[in-house]
């Protein structure tokens, strides 16, 4: 019996590979590894821990699969495992050393042993570091919220997902994302403020030591 179609059409590929289909655990593991990378590291700066977590996940899909039952949206399902495997690791994960930049969770394919450089055609080293500064204000004022905060902003804004399904993943009402949404915003507003005023003051004297 073939696997019934997600609400969208598409084949749910855990329920596939449940029924057989041997190739389709891979399309799956293709489907999402990036974007699960990019959510366990947005989580924990941390590129070889949000590896470690992603294979992590796609274990626990693989041995979890004969018990797997669709309901619903089979992405919700990924998102919701994520989310369990990311709250058990946050509770007793200790603090690792962090090296990666911002820039690194939205461009997957960055090199990231390469040094930065400015060599051609580009960004000239003034505004990469200005866009550095810029990043690495966003990533604390990240850092500063709440977990619960920070995962529903993550699953909104850089996942893409719709309220709905946040809700069903997280279980929670749709107003309450939607109010942790309102509140991230406001938090963020402040937060970036704050650093953009503190940075032009920074700038306020050496601007004002070349004269008429």
């Amino acid at each position: 019996m073939s696997p019934k179609p997600e609400p969208d059409g598409s084949v749910d590929l855990l329920a596939s590979y449940r029924a057989g289909d041997p190739t389709a655990f891979k399309q799956l593991v293709d489907q999402y590894r990036d974007r699960m990378l990019q959510f366990f590291y947005r989580l924990c700066w941390d590129r070889d821990r949000a590896e470690d977590l992603a294979q992590e996940l796609f274990l626990k899909l693989l041995l979890g699969s004969r018990r797997y039952r669709p309901e619903g949206r089979l992405s919700t399902y990924v998102y919701r495992v994520a989310k369990n495997l990311w709250i058990d690791h946050y509770r007793q994960m200790k603090p690792r050393p962090r090296f990666y930049s911002y820039d690194q969770a939205t461009l997957p394919g960055a090199d990231h042993d390469a040094p930065r450089e400015y060599a051609g055609p580009g960004p000239t080293p003034i505004k990469a570091l200005a866009e550095d500064e810029e990043k690495a204000a966003m990533r604390r004022a990240l850092e500063s919220l709440t977990e619960p905060h920070r995962i529903v902003f993550e699953l909104a804004v850089y996942q893409e997902l719709p309220y709905q399904e946040i809700s069903d993943l997280l279980e929670i009402p749709v107003g309450t994302v939607k109010s942790r949404m309102h509140n991230t915003v406001l938090a963020l507003k402040r937060l970036l403020g704050d650093a953009a005023a503190r940075a032009t003051e920074a700038e306020a004297p050496r601007r004002g030591t070349g004269g008429a």
